[in-house]
């Protein structure tokens, strides 16, 4: 019944986004759809894939950092293929790919998959955190767009329905409660681990836990620090260069690309497989308020969304592939700790 639930979750979620993408591209037509890709400049497009492909290496760059200060040996290359494998997935099952690449790394490189979640969840909190200073930033100084935009959208309806993700006792609740309970499993792992049925669960949280702990660890902050930088330095290069790829948007500046990819992030928070629909919507919306043709916003953010996710979906899937010919194979440990299967 479970799983009945999830592929009925899945099928709606993607019958949302395809409902979304035919209400906004249903007047497109396509003689005026092949005139406009005809005069697409392919090698803005190339040079715009090729920076993205840079960005999931310094991802990866990144997440071999954590893992490192974990104390477990992995392959930089099977790491960055791993990376790709999550954006393949995700463009399959929204949010899978996050659990997929952890799978395919611990079989791979044999460490624990728990460990290697955990600094995924780090990982993650980092990007919200970037995220985060980059969209104060860009309320700062593009007050005028942000009112602009607001005004072009039911924004009554958004605040209404997630009204309590903007209180501050919500996420003081939260994050004491997260505490509490990290602070009590603790406290008492030693004689949770001598109950027989909860010792699996209880060795998965404390391996988890060792993940997380990941980034306390690290030996090199500053690395850390300008590497997750460059990623998303990258990623707000990549949308940049597109720009140039199509007449209409070959003038808007390096903000405009900073802010519509901020813009385009929080649609990708509805569970929608590649965030298809919800995604065009609020870049073609963006764009227009920085003087962008409707209709061109359209047609950019079609080629934009599909380029970059055809090249992850062909990469993904070429990764995939090798990730599963290479199967196990035994990697030395960092530090001394031993991996799982060195201690049975």
């Amino acid at each position: 019944m479970k799983k009945l639930v999830n592929v009925l979750k899945y099928l709606l979620f993607l019958a949302i986004g395809l409902v979304v993408f035919y209400y906004i591209y249903r007047e497109v037509e396509f003689r005026e759809l092949k005139e406009q890709v005809s005069s697409i400049n392919w090698w803005w497009i190339a040079l715009s894939l090729l920076v993205c492909v840079i960005s999931h290496i310094f991802r990866a760059i990144r997440w071999c950092m954590l893992i490192d200060s974990a104390g477990y040996s992995v392959s930089r290359f099977r790491t960055f293929c791993s990376v790709m494998v999550m954006y393949f997935v995700n463009l399959i099952i929204p949010r899978g790919g996050e659990i997929v690449r952890c799978t395919v790394l611990s079989q791979t490189d044999r460490i624990p998959f728990a460990v290697l979640l955990g600094t995924v969840v780090v990982e993650r909190a980092v990007d919200m955190l970037i995220l985060l200073i980059v969209s104060v930033f860009t309320v700062f100084f593009q007050l005028d767009f942000i009112k602009s935009l607001v005004s072009q959208l039911d924004s009554d309806a958004i605040f209404s329905r997630f009204a309590f993700l903007f209180s501050p006792f919500f996420w003081i609740a939260a994050i004491a409660l997260g505490c509490v309970t990290i602070a009590v499993l603790y406290k008492f792992r030693h004689k949770l681990l001598e109950i027989r049925l909860l010792k699996p669960v209880v060795e998965l949280i404390l391996k988890f836990w060792n993940g997380i702990k990941s980034i306390l660890r690290l030996k090199h902050w500053p690395l850390f620090v300008f590497v997750s930088v460059l990623v998303y330095l990258a990623y707000f290069t990549m949308f940049y260069v597109a720009f140039f790829s199509f007449a209409p948007t070959s003038g808007l500046s390096f903000g405009v690309a900073v802010t519509t990819i901020v813009v385009g992030a929080f649609a990708m928070l509805v569970p929608v497989q590649g965030g298809i629909g919800p995604w065009h919507f609020m870049v073609f919306q963006t764009l227009a308020v920085y003087g962008v043709q409707i209709a061109d916003g359209k047609i950019y953010a079609l080629i934009s969304h599909s380029t970059t996710n055809g090249m992850c979906l062909i990469v993904g899937a070429v990764c995939l592939i090798y990730l599963t010919l290479v199967g196990r194979k035994k990697i030395a440990p960092v530090g001394g700790e031993k991996n799982e299967s060195d201690s049975k």
